[in-house]
């Protein structure tokens, strides 16, 4: 008889074999899996995934609008970071430096780092600072060439202390079209023959933070050890399946974050704030690992079959809430292009139906990236090899 773990486990090595993916490839489903829809916020909906910093664990319970961010993380590292000295802001006062940053809060995203000096030597013979101007670009012109005061000058332009929202290079159109001529991919499973070991995974059997059987719902409650203990079955099939990559944009600065990664204390850690290596990429670090790759799908279409008999009262609960989503992906009922429909026959046995329409993107996993390789450091190339002969085997 199989728990909600066995289940979830089990599904986990169906689905990633299913995708291709060898044993010990640092696949991590990503539930629930809402469709994404072009429009105005698409590049950020997208972008969203690869903002989310990943848990240790074979499953991400996504959360879009929180959770442990790349983006608040980095800016609050570089805050704790100290670069080669420099007098700018000695040199300006703090009357002008106040004015300054204010400006810069406000400067388009497209703004180049390496035109700030000409900037502010402009602005300021405009705004009543000529006597620093010569001085202040002199300074501005000498960070530029430290890769921490760079990397934190950067970050002036971008939330929360500029008004643009960060980017990568890549964007929705440009995964759309590349999904397009993805291939396809489907597979089965049968909770009955099922391997639910994942002992040999990349998280050495971590995995946490998932749904029950429908979205929200807790993995101990009745209804899911009812659907786990019986028999489950799983057929489903992919239009189009691909792994998307994309970089950070100018607000990142791989050097200045590689240097902070490979001193473990003192320069360019600044001893005095809260934030150091330890509580960033250390064993209870906020940036242990990153979302490398997005794993992509659209034309999902998913037939869940369960031996389970399901009361009256169950069958009730669940249909009362099938509108969260039910597992294994968790999709909502939606003009964006997903649904998910219940039925019961006279035993009480369930099927699940989730189809999600053709060309319609849907997020189902991250390849997983360790700090030490996401910043380049020594071994990341033997790292990304190892993954490479893993993917062909």
């Amino acid at each position: 008889m199989s728990t909600y773990l066995d289940l979830q486990n089990g599904f986990y090595n169906a689905f990633s074999q299913g995708l291709g993916f060898a044993p010990g490839i640092p696949f991590q489903m990503v539930q629930p899996s809402p469709p994404l829809v072009d429009g105005a916020k698409s590049d950020q909906m997208l972008w969203n995934y690869f903002n989310n910093i990943p848990p240790y664990s074979l499953t991400q319970n996504y959360i879009a609008s929180g959770g442990n961010q790349f983006t608040s993380d980095y800016s609050g590292l570089f805050s704790a970071l100290q670069g080669a000295p420099n007098s700018f802001e000695q040199d300006i006062g703090p009357k002008c430096n106040t004015a300054w940053n204010a400006y810069t809060a406000v400067l388009p995203i497209t703004t180049p780092l390496s035109q700030f000096p000409v900037i502010f030597r402009s602005w300021a013979m405009r705004n009543g600072y000529s006597s620093v101007a010569n001085v202040g670009a002199s300074d501005l012109a000498q960070l530029l060439l430290d890769p921490i005061s760079s990397a934190q000058m950067a970050l002036m332009l971008y939330k929360p202390n500029g008004a643009n929202t960060p980017t990568w290079d890549v964007g929705f159109a440009d995964m759309t079209q590349q999904l397009s001529v993805a291939p396809t991919r489907k597979f089965l499973l049968n909770s009955s023959t099922m391997n639910s070991d994942v002992s040999n995974s990349w998280s050495k059997s971590s995995n946490s933070g998932f749904f029950g059987l429908w979205g929200g719902s807790s993995s101990s409650s009745s209804q899911s050890a009812t659907f786990a203990a019986s028999g489950v079955t799983v057929d489903a099939s992919f239009d189009h399946v691909m792994q998307f990559s994309a970089v950070p944009g100018d607000w990142y600065n791989s050097s200045a974050m590689s240097l902070a990664f490979s001193n473990k204390d003192g320069a360019p850690w600044d001893s005095s704030k809260p934030i150091n290596w330890n509580n960033t990429f250390g064993q209870n670090g906020n940036m242990q690992r990153f979302a490398a790759n997005l794993v992509i799908a659209s034309g999902m279409k998913v037939l869940v079959t369960s031996a389970a008999s399901f009361s009256k009262d169950d069958q009730t609960a669940i249909n009362n809430n099938s509108g969260a989503g039910m597992w294994p992906f968790y999709n909502t009922n939606s003009s964006s292009g997903s649904s998910t429909d219940v039925t019961f026959n006279n035993q009480g046995n369930m099927t699940v139906t989730i189809t999600s329409l053709p060309n319609v993107p849907i997020v189902l996993g991250v390849i997983v990236e360790p700090a030490a390789v996401f910043v380049g450091q020594e071994g990341a190339q033997a790292y990304k090899q190892h993954l490479a002969r893993l993917l062909k085997a």
